[in-house]
């Protein structure tokens, strides 16, 4: 692909900045970067948050010509000084999250583009576009962090003569983005009553997925506007991290997203990642603490409590939920948007978008070693508490003989992490490939991110490819200068590469990247193994109900992936597969985590367990 050369005069570029204009919406300047290479244009709105626990209108056009040289607020949050975080972010030793939040403004999007794009007439020269999701456990990230500023990127892909444009954009997070209760559906319900006929959306009574479809919305604004920046709306690729994976992977089982892309590269996270949580659960535990930290009365008419915290400003809330670390933010089942728990339907593909073209799906080696402290067992005492959260106590035995039993501590955490990479990162991404290849139109294509960052390894040995290692490889830029070796840095520009060769390829069958064709474990037995199996029941689990199992020595088959290796390659490779026995236990894992689920125990079972809220605010 070619830059485009044509160019409209009203849109241009010059001494004074870069300047587009949007149809319908406005004129907005923007600034060069990479020696007037690369395009930016920041904090354009496309929502806004009228009221809390509302879905977001549409952003508000303008006269005259907007700023977008500087960076817009962030989503209301806050976080401890974290200085593992601040090192991969890139963030100065200054920086603070809670610089510039706005609950009412924080929906708007960066985005970075060829120069030479400006202005582009003809549609056949429409670029790509990349769109990226953050991460950060949707209770803490914004595309205002440092790193994730596209230049580089867009540098990559033009130094590839492969341009594309990256887009990155802002969504609701924690209470405000992903909280639900009886009393909050109640409140949607009797708002929906207000809406005349003429304007109501099909998400109107929805709860608890704010954060979602503030996504909805910005992807659908760059439908409807990313070619008045020379891009192409029929070819976005939607790429997260984390949970920004896991959004991406709620978003491509939802009827009403289908069209807002056609690819997706989903890094360490997919929907069973962070399963929904149902609103009379976990999402009212949540709210009812919110209620009591901030002196809400419990016998108050539930529409009352809505009204009052809505006006506890949103740095009170920010700060409370900051002290409970212990509380995880997921979607909501709420019976609009997510009509379903995920763990049933994961794996229907008809369910997912028929115009799907590809989905590039993998982890990192060491997803759990980062977590084990907040989600694992760091202790033999603690382990047998970590093991009854994760199965069905009739298979014990079966956990044991998979994973083992830790005589020391030191074991504990390495079985502990060992689970979490398993059950949290890889049997999730297993899933979601195990229904990709059976999508008659979309391709798969796997990698596995084994990079080591040899400043972060020298500072807490042990922690190896963790969860999150990906993203100073994916950005680069300036805020990895003093984290990544040269060679790291080279490495970086190689992970572009693969990226932009998903966003810009012209077929999946026509790039340089593998696509998978089974990832079915397939347990290769010796002879005298299938004689022994033929004497021996082997039975299977129905409904949640143990019927026993069989576990056989195997041979491992590997599956074949793009390998981001620990001496900075990028091959062709070949990547262990999870055994049948590991992949048959979080199946059964997940069967009886949905039974205990509907039967109204969910905080008794899984990797986050939520013990009451240790809010604070300052005076309890």
């Amino acid at each position: 692909m070619t830059l485009p050369s044509e160019t409209n005069h009203s849109h241009e570029v010059n001494e004074s900045g870069a300047h587009i204009n949007i149809p319908g919406v406005g004129a907005v300047k923007g600034i060069l970067d990479k020696n007037n290479k690369v395009a930016k244009f920041l904090n354009i709105p496309f929502g806004l948050i009228e009221e809390r626990w509302r879905p977001a209108a549409n952003a508000k056009s303008w006269d005259g010509i907007r700023d977008a040289t500087r960076l817009g607020p962030m989503p209301p949050q806050r976080t401890t000084n974290n200085p593992f975080m601040s090192m991969l972010l890139g963030l100065p030793d200054k920086y603070l999250f809670d610089e510039d939040m706005s609950e009412r403004d924080c929906l708007n999007c960066n985005i970075f583009m060829p120069a030479s794009a400006v202005g582009c007439l003809d549609e056949k020269k429409r670029l790509p576009v990349l769109v990226w999701l953050f991460g950060g456990g949707m209770r803490t990230g914004s595309n205002a962090i440092p790193l994730y500023d596209g230049s580089e990127l867009v540098l990559a892909s033009i130094e590839l003569v492969k341009p594309m444009i990256v887009v990155a954009i802002n969504y609701r997070l924690h209470c405000l983005g992903f909280l639900s209760s009886k009393e909050l559906i109640l409140d949607a319900q009797e708002h929906a009553k207000t809406i005349p006929e003429d304007q109501k959306k099909w998400y109107d009574m929805s709860v608890g997925n704010w954060g979602l479809l503030d996504q909805v919305l910005g992807l659908q604004w760059i439908q409807d506007h990313i070619q008045a920046f020379s891009g192409n709306p029929k070819r976005v690729t939607v790429m997260g991290q984390s949970a920004g994976a896991s959004s991406i992977s709620y978003l491509q089982l939802i009827p009403e997203c289908r069209g807002l892309f056609y690819r997706s590269i989903l890094i360490s996270g997919t929907m069973t990642s962070m399963v929904a949580q149902y609103p009379e659960q976990e999402g009212q535990r949540t709210f009812d603490r919110l209620c009591s930290n901030f002196d809400v009365p419990s016998d108050l008419p539930p529409l009352e409590k809505v009204a009052r915290l809505r006006e506890v400003p949103a740095e009170a809330i920010s700060d409370a939920i900051n002290k409970a670390t212990d509380v995880m933010f997921r979607p909501c089942v709420d019976g609009v948007v997510l009509k379903q728990d995920c763990r049933l339907i994961v794996g229907d593909t008809s369910l997912y978008d028929p115009a799907l073209n590809w989905v590039f799906a993998g982890t990192c080696g060491d997803e759990g070693t980062m977590m084990v402290e907040e989600l694992g067992a760091s202790t033999v005492a603690d382990f047998e508490l970590f093991k009854r959260r994760l199965c069905n106590p009739v298979d014990y035995d079966l956990f044991d003989q998979i994973f083992g039993v830790p005589s020391t501590d030191v074991e504990a955490c390495s079985i502990s992490s060992r689970l979490l990479n398993s059950g949290e990162f890889r049997f999730p991404t297993f899933e979601v490939s195990e229904a990709i290849l059976a999508h008659p139109t979309c391709q798969l294509s796997r990698f596995h991110m084994d990079i080591v960052i040899h400043k972060i390894d020298n500072m807490i040995p042990g922690w190896g490819a963790h969860h999150g290692v990906d993203l100073p490889f994916t950005f680069g830029g300036e805020s990895t200068v003093t984290l990544l070796t040269d060679e790291e840095r080279e490495m970086s520009r190689k992970v572009q590469a693969v990226w932009v060769e998903v966003v810009t390829a012209a077929s999946p069958e026509a790039s340089s990247l593998p696509l998978v064709n089974c990832v079915l474990p397939r347990a290769v037995k010796s002879q005298k193994e299938k004689e022994k199996e033929e004497d021996k029941e082997v039975e299977t689990m129905i409904d949640g109900d143990h019927h026993g199992i069989v576990l056989e020595a195997v041979e491992i088959e590997e599956d074949e992936a793009v390998v981001f290796s620990r001496d900075l390659r990028v091959t062709r490779g070949l990547v262990e597969r999870m055994t049948s026995e590991e992949i048959g236990f979080w199946r059964r894992s997940a069967a009886y985590a949905t039974k205990q689920a509907t039967e109204g125990r969910a905080e008794d079972f899984g990797f986050v367990l939520s013990p009451p809220l240790r809010f604070s605010n300052g005076s309890k």
